[in-house]
């Protein structure tokens, strides 16, 4: 498989063991060295047909706030093909500003589990001001009830590996919770959801345009990748980027049972807490994705290229 480690890109807010490569993350694990793809770059293969649209609707977005220089540009051949490849630009550019708010949101999420100081972040702040209301209002008790935050979990079997944000204990009155009623679905019947008391799995989202009812398909695959996951790394330092000789088996324990997963929206104007059926089912279609996942990354098509004719192109006719 033809995977480079891109070192250049390597980020403070990358997880432990996660690697930047140029077919999209991948973690090393540190007892074995071996890269395995991340949950979410093997999900990725799935959501590609959602990408496209997601570009046109940022550039068109950029487009109308710089109509004026668009215009004027339009005026001039060479000034029109440069404000194009700007504008061809701009969509990775916003998806680039949103993962970093993201990666910052949650490390400070993660600071906020671990009761360590964090700097405060004047753009991040409504987003952790959301994650603190969930944590009150769901009667999270950050020593009694977070049992790991920001956690390597791996599944050496298949292979693959993840982070998880939040493993949380999670007290309900009931086995079921009514949806908030501004959230009530159209489409169907508004039923009660699942909620028994017990460890849950949460991963966290931020968004600046989504509600906080937002869920994708993609979520639940993601929830049940890492739920199924085997092993989950808790490494010093010096093992935390695929160090090997540092790292033992006391830097490992199993993945437990989770009572249930869910997906925390966390919004400037408040938080969404979705529980989702990230069951065997979802695990079986993200495993799916895997062999997809490994065989598009290990093409490597660039010496394929047009072939020259042959060089004796004189047949007999038949007779």
């Amino acid at each position: 498989m033809s995977i480079t480690i891109l070192e250049d890109e390597r980020d403070q807010y990358d997880p432990q063991h996660a690697v930047p490569t140029n077919r999209g993350r991948y973690y090393c694990d540190p007892a074995t060295g071996e890269m395995v793809v991340s949950v979410t770059n093997a999900i990725d293969q799935h959501m590609i047909e959602a990408l496209a649209p997601a570009a046109a609707r940022d550039t068109a977005i950029w487009l109308m706030d710089n109509l004026p220089d668009a215009i004027r540009a339009a005026g001039d051949p060479d000034d029109m093909q440069e404000f194009i490849k700007l504008a061809k630009s701009q969509y990775r550019l916003q998806w680039d500003k949103k993962a970093d708010l993201g990666s910052r949101v949650h490390s400070i999420a993660e600071a906020i589990n671990l009761g360590a100081p964090y700097i405060p972040d004047e753009e991040a702040a409504p987003f952790v001001d959301a994650y603190q209301k969930f944590l009150r209002e769901f009667g999270v008790d950050i020593r009694r009830d977070i049992k790991a935050a920001e956690c390597t979990v791996l599944n050496r079997t298949i292979p693959y590996g993840g982070t998880s944000d939040i493993w949380a204990y999670l007290h309900f009155d009931s086995p079921t919770s009514p949806i908030v009623p501004r959230f009530k679905p159209r489409a169907v019947p508004a039923a009660p959801i699942p909620t028994p008391s017990g460890l849950w799995l949460i991963d966290i989202k931020t968004s600046l345009t989504k509600s906080a009812s937002a869920v994708y398909d993609d979520y639940v695959m993601q929830l049940a990748a890492l739920r199924h996951a085997e092993v989950a790394l808790v490494c010093p330092p010096e093992c935390r980027y695929g160090e090997t000789d540092a790292h033992d088996s006391s830097h490992e324990f199993p993945v437990p049972e989770f009572v249930g997963t869910a997906i925390l929206n966390l919004r400037t104007n408040g938080y969404g807490f979705v529980p989702l059926p990230a069951g065997r089912d979802a695990f079986d279609a993200f495993c799916g994705l895997l062999p997809l996942a490994h065989y598009v990354h290990g093409l490597e098509l660039r010496g394929y290229k047009p072939i020259q004719p042959p060089a004796n192109t004189t047949r007999k006719d038949a007779a």
